[in-house]
């Protein structure tokens, strides 16, 4: 599993988040990663890897596409 960057936007640490109350993707429940301090999150996604990806892309470009809860 690849490692979960900080938040691109408050520098907060993520978290890896599997939704139990989702409907299964694919198979699988809906995982996510969110910033503990600001909030920000990635889409729903079906597996941790794919969820911590996208999460350490939008890091990467500092991408204000995250969805703020």
């Amino acid at each position: 599993m690849p490692r979960i960057k900080r938040c691109p936007f408050c520098h907060s640490t993520a978290h890896l988040v599997i939704d139990w109350n989702s409907k299964k993707i694919n198979g699988y429940y809906g995982q996510y990663v969110i910033c503990t301090l600001c909030f920000k999150r990635t889409k729903t996604e079906p597996t941790s890897d794919q969820a911590i990806e996208e999460w350490n892309h939008h890091v990467l470009k500092k991408n204000i596409q995250l969805t703020l809860f």
